[in-house]
């Protein structure tokens, strides 16, 4: 499949481009300039290709959970150009992404949500098991052993989750991010339906994106 895949739910920016042969990647941190950034660096890897957005099959997207503003960065990005270019869209879920980048048997993976939270979900054998979840990383659970840790929850929660899930976890890995190139080749397996722009979907998870001042007085205490 010819695609473009974008990603703008951490503090980097994701993006891959696949003609159907080797894909070309941006992955890098910039910080909040993702709407500044995107499309020149879409438009740099499009004319690297010697290609037009005409072309592709699909835009691929970040579908979420992760940062509410990055989340929203990406679709609509995502939405103007297949727009323009009369695309279809296909949504992963970033954790899908993060869980992609191991090949163990199993996958705990927890990103920082901030507030004190994490958006995690397990996945066994490639699969999902459950829904994507959020809540304190106290509450998180992994039956039995051999599963990998993956993504920054490990980082921002050491205690909550290495120490108290000890010998469940075989490894963690929190350095990694949702990618772009991941987001082509689980976009190529069909397990993600694309959809007209119009349709395009967020996964948030949660609804509240900031601690109250009471809140946030009261986590200081």
């Amino acid at each position: 499949m010819k695609l473009l895949a974008l990603d703008t739910s951490t503090d980097h920016l994701s993006l891959a481009l696949t003609l159907g042969g080797a894909a070309l990647v941006f992955h890098q941190p910039v910080g909040q300039l993702h709407a500044e950034r995107t499309l020149p660096e879409i438009g740099r890897l499009l004319a690297e290709a010697g290609a037009t957005l005409g072309q592709l099959d699909a835009i691929v997207y970040g579908q979420g959970p992760g940062s509410f503003t990055g989340l929203r960065i990406a679709c609509g990005i995502a939405q103007g150009l297949a727009f323009s270019a009369g695309l279809p869209l296909i949504g992963v879920p970033t954790l899908d992404a993060v869980a992609a980048q191991d090949d163990g048997a199993r996958q705990l993976v927890c990103l920082d949500a901030r507030m004190n939270q994490v958006f995690s979900a397990r996945y066994e054998q490639g699969q999902r098991v459950g829904d994507i979840a959020v809540g304190a990383p106290e509450e998180v659970d992994c039956p039995g052993e051999g599963w990998t840790g993956l993504g920054s929850g490990f980082a921002a929660y050491p205690d909550a989750l290495v120490t108290r899930l000890g010998q469940a976890l075989i490894a963690t890995r929190p350095e990694l991010k949702p990618h772009a190139a991941v987001y082509l080749d689980l976009a190529a397996t069909g397990r993600y339906p694309p959809h007209a722009a119009e349709s395009a979907e967020l996964l948030y998870v949660r609804n509240k994106i900031a601690l109250t001042a009471r809140e946030q007085q009261a986590r200081r205490a």
